[in-house]
């Protein structure tokens, strides 16, 4: 540097021509090896969503360094040099090249370090940022925009399992909590609903997510907290008709996606939190059912005594029963059925619970054949003839003609 403040004559088209190509090159660096990190450690299916949401920094950085390394080519150009930089001012001249090759260097050194501490964060940068925009966005128009619920479902399908998607989970467990918060004249329950089942249940459920019980234990807690809650702040009617169906339905979906898995302690955990939600008998059926058809007896047991449990407090005999009691009441028995036809020990099991049934029924054995026919035509409806047929080979062993 001494040595150009010495002699001004060196500071000719080569010199310039070097401090450009250093420029140049170190910016095409600094911006490609960003890139080949980004190509590294970010699934394709999420960069259109990093490009978009957290890729402006990259665009302002490039813009910044390019227009430095114009400036330094505009220097270069003679008549501007002497308009600029007249003869008593020379030494002016390489302060300003070098320090603009110094920013150059330095942002892209910057960069380049911030870029590798961030490369095992970008996931979670992600679910941060679409979840504050959701929140900022919702303060201010009373919505979430649908470009937020996509990228949330674009980031439940395509996150690992494990600890990375638990972030996403928890993420998501903050927007739902946002919104549960808002007082409910003004609560949107089908928007919960909608991140319920397209981000949260489909973190876990989507048939190329790779198994994590971690991830399948949070996704059911963030259910069972969204039902308690709505219990506890909501004076019922249509709204919470609608997330009870969502939470009881995504519930089935994670267990049986467990039951796949040969998880049979996420299995009971969805058969335990399903039991505590209002009219979900239809769900737990279904994934009792499932259990038997997988060769499960556990999950379709741990049902049958929570169905049990409901059947045996809505119904005596000659008291009116309600539509979903009564629904309760066919699932259980076809779940009895079912696993009555497995034999042995099994049924031994089923033959137990009849036996409370009929107890109950007692006096009123007419009552309790017609509940029979009842659940036939019930299963027969929906086309599920193999429980069909079950309940009527019960039928026929407790009521012989």
């Amino acid at each position: 540097m001494i040595f150009l403040f010495q002699h001004p004559d060196f500071l000719n088209e080569e010199w310039l021509a070097t401090a450009a190509g250093i420029a140049i090159t170190f910016v095409v660096f600094i911006m490609g090896v960003p890139a080949l990190i980004f190509q590294t450690f970010i699934a394709g299916g999420l960069r259109d969503v990093y490009n978009e949401r957290l890729g402006g920094e990259w665009a302002r950085l490039f813009k910044i360094q390019m227009a430095l390394i114009a400036l330094i080519f505009l220097l270069g150009n003679v008549e501007f040099d002497k308009v600029l930089f007249p003869g008593h001012s020379w030494w002016f001249f390489p302060i300003c090249v070098s320090g603009i090759l110094f920013i150059v260097l330095f942002l892209g050194l910057r960069s380049l370090v911030k870029n590798f501490q961030s490369s095992r964060n970008i996931e979670k940068k992600l679910s941060e940022k679409i979840t504050d925009d959701a929140i900022a966005h919702f303060e201010k128009h009373k919505t979430v925009p649908a470009k937020d619920l996509e990228d949330l479902g674009i980031l439940a399908r395509e996150l690992q399992s494990g600890r990375v998607k638990n972030i996403f989970l928890e993420q998501c467990e903050r927007l739902v909590e946002y919104l549960l918060n808002i007082p409910e004249e003004n609560r949107d329950t089908k928007l919960i609903g909608e991140i319920l089942s397209d981000a949260v249940c489909l973190s876990v459920t989507y048939d190329g997510a790779q198994f994590n019980n971690e991830n399948m234990r949070k996704a059911l807690d963030i259910l069972s907290f969204t039902y308690s809650h709505i219990l506890h702040h909501t004076t019922g009617g249509a709204s919470s008709s609608y997330l009870n169906t969502t939470i009881g339905n995504c519930m089935k979906e994670i267990g049986i996606k467990a039951m796949t898995k040969d998880d049979l302690p996420a299995v009971m955990d969805a058969v335990e939190k399903l039991s505590a939600i209002e009219a979900t008998s239809k769900e737990m059926f279904i994934l009792g059912n499932e259990a038997l058809l997988q060769g499960h007896v556990e999950p379709a047991v741990a049902a049958i005594r929570k169905l049990g449990g409901k059947v045996r407090d809505a119904f005596l005999p000659g008291q009116p029963v309600d539509y979903e009691d009564k629904r309760a009441f066919y699932f259980w028995l076809g779940l009895v059925a079912k696993v009555y036809q497995l034999g042995g020990f099994a049924q031994n099991f089923a033959q137990r619970r009849l036996q409370t049934a009929v107890a109950q029924f007692d006096d009123a054995r007419d009552e309790l054949q017609t509940l029979f026919k009842e659940t036939q035509k019930n299963f027969y409806q929906v086309a599920d003839f193999d429980t069909a047929d079950a309940v009527k080979n019960l039928e026929e062993v407790l009521f012989p003609e």
